[in-house]
């Protein structure tokens, strides 16, 4: 009905139908009113455009039906159909679209006691009005706030709804900053997410940085960094610092993890700020928190430092002779922490590539023991997600060091050689194809005449793993490899131009890691997309080669876009943490 009130409406071919709803969303019986509803949602959401010239009295239905006593349904309904209709609202009916405003809100926080999937849908109203060409929310946005952070607070409401909240609060922040900051809604919104934070998760196993966007604890950290990166630093910090240093006093060691995660999460938007006020204290807590007994803030205080590390340059490197020293003693723990958990070896690695990265040459008096430790580690009886992890390592220290790292060399080879020789299976498939991304930094950097005489050894391995195994992911890293060794090889490389091309434009033509995602797919809030089972997979394939091959070349309206996977990044992802950001 919808579709075909989309292509009927707008050449008035369908003139019952106005009357038809009106009759229904009228009438006495709740059955009638929920069917006229339910139809005009339906009509609203295809053919929005084509209901303009009848806003205004839609309107005045909608303020009577969001009153219905008899039937949730008929409320759910026009709040449906109100979301789709906001973009053709003009000045003429802002006011209006404004008066109904506070009856939503009531009709949501009733409605999200006893069925938060249809509450969580309804609030979709307030993204859509908050992006409007034209000021509804203006008015009521301090009211729509509260009531914001009154549903992301209440720990006895489930975790979507409370999510949800916070994503409105996330948009906020990016869309109207100057709003918050003058009706003063910064604390009141830091003064409900922080304890958010330092509520515990389900487990303390649980690693709090990986896909977890459906959770309260994680998401306001999220909210937290976006705030950090759009309002003025004077405006948030001071206040989170007055929470960071009761938290880290406390006794509770998820008190002291937010903290941790607080100081972590404003690097990036706050990192002037920081670094002219509140460096050297930061980085005192850091270097204490990271030898805290308690795991899950030991790895909270190691995501601050690869955090710092990454956003406080160059004024974090100062730092190094305090900080290296404990970083290489948990490398030399590093079966115990295995043990007790893994999630914290992940941050430790994180930490120590992007402080080491970004240390440069002032790596080099550490060079000895950091190698010693990551060779060890490598000799060591280490499950392979470990072992991934030390590969990286290898080549964010090649990026430092550069042909420093020479006296290394053929013991780093030798352990890349036996990983990229080994069979090809599920088990080391991202050691293998990390071995290969960190073969390729090697190239680049130790040196033109120091991996000239591995070249054409490289070139043939880059061509044997085309042919042998079928993983776009390490097609990704040999096509790297390849890269690298062009600025070994130069003119040397032509000989072998005709046969990577070939390989290269079979990559371009494969739809491998592709999906198609079509307009009817609800969005997501997701740190990185998970995969589809493989009937899911195998479909999106499916649907992408029709593209392809369709003879007509007819435009696919349904699609909206097409994405494309890798598996290699979603595993480096691990502890690249809070990349949900678009932009």
């Amino acid at each position: 009905m919808g579709v075909i009130a989309k292509h009927e409406l707008p050449q008035n071919n369908w003139p019952d139908l106005l009357k038809v709803l009106n009759d229904l969303t009228s009438s006495k019986a709740a059955h009638e009113r929920e069917i006229g509803m339910c139809v005009l949602s339906i009509v609203a959401s295809a053919a929005a455009k084509a209901l303009q010239p009848h806003l205004g009295s839609l309107l005045t239905l909608f303020e009577i039906t969001l009153h219905d006593s008899e039937s949730k349904l008929v409320q759910f309904y026009t709040v449906q159909a109100m979301t789709s209709l906001v973009d053709y609202a003009g000045s003429d009916n802002v006011k209006h679209y404004q008066r109904l405003v506070p009856q939503v809100l009531d009709f949501i926080r009733g409605l999200s006691a006893n069925d938060e999937d249809s509450a969580c849908e309804a609030m979709e109203l307030f993204d859509e009005l908050l992006q409007s060409d034209v000021s509804i929310l203006v008015p009521h946005l301090t009211y729509v706030v509260q009531f914001c952070l009154e549903l992301a607070s209440n720990n006895l409401l489930g975790d979507s709804i409370r999510v949800k909240a916070m994503s409105f609060i996330s948009s906020l922040t990016r869309l109207k900053r100057k709003a918050i900051v003058k009706q003063k809604l910064v604390l009141p919104i830091l003064e409900i997410l922080f304890p958010i934070l330092c509520s515990p998760t389900d487990s303390d196993e649980e690693d709090e940085f990986e896909e977890q966007s459906n959770n309260p604890n994680y998401y306001a950290a999220q909210v937290i960094d976006t705030m950090a990166l759009h309002l003025p630093p004077e405006r948030i910090i001071p206040p989170l610092m007055k929470m960071v240093e009761k938290a880290l006093q406390s006794d509770n060691p998820h008190n002291r993890k937010a903290a941790y995660i607080t100081m972590a999460v404003t690097a990036e938007g706050c990192g002037d700020h920081i670094r002219n006020n509140y460096l050297p204290v930061m980085v005192e807590c850091v270097y204490k928190g990271m030898s805290d007994q308690q795991h899950v803030v030991r790895g909270a205080a190691l995501f601050a430092l690869g955090q710092f590390a990454e956003h406080l340059q160059p004024s974090i490197s100062k730092y190094h002779s305090q900080l290296l020293p404990v970083l290489f003693e948990a490398l030399a723990r590093i079966n115990e922490a295995t043990k007790k958990n893994s999630s914290i070896v992940i941050k430790m690695f994180y930490a120590l590539e992007t402080f080491c990265e970004n240390l440069e040459k002032g790596l080099l008096p550490y060079l000895p023991m950091l190698l010693d430790r990551i060779l060890l580690i490598l000799n060591s009886n280490v499950d392979n997600g470990i072992k991934e992890l030390a590969v990286s390592a290898i080549g964010a220290t090649a990026n430092a060091a550069k042909e420093a790292l020479l006296p290394y060399f053929p013991a780093i080879l030798e352990k890349l050689k036996h990983y990229l020789t080994a069979s090809h299976t599920p088990e080391n498939a991202e050691l293998q194809t990390q071995a290969l991304d960190t073969l390729g930094v090697l190239a680049r950097t130790i040196g033109r005449d120091n991996f000239a005489p591995l070249a054409e050894e490289c070139v043939q391995l880059g061509f044997d793993l085309l042919n042998t195994v079928n993983d776009p992911d390490l097609r990704r890293c040999t096509y790297g490899l390849f890269a690298s060794l062009s600025s070994v090889m130069k003119e040397q490389m032509q000989q072998y131009l005709p046969n990577m091309i070939k390989y290269m434009i079979n990559s371009l033509k494969s739809t491998d890691g592709v999906k198609a995602r079509y307009e009817e797919e609800e969005d997501r809030v997701l740190v990185f997309d998970s995969l589809d089972d493989e009937e899911d997979e195998e479909k999106s394939e499916e649907d992408i080669t029709e593209c392809y091959q369709d003879e007509d070349d007819e435009e696919h309206e349904d699609i909206k876009g097409l994405s494309v996977e890798n598996a290699f990044f979603g595993g480096k992802g691990r502890h690249l943490q809070f990349s949900w950001r678009h932009g």
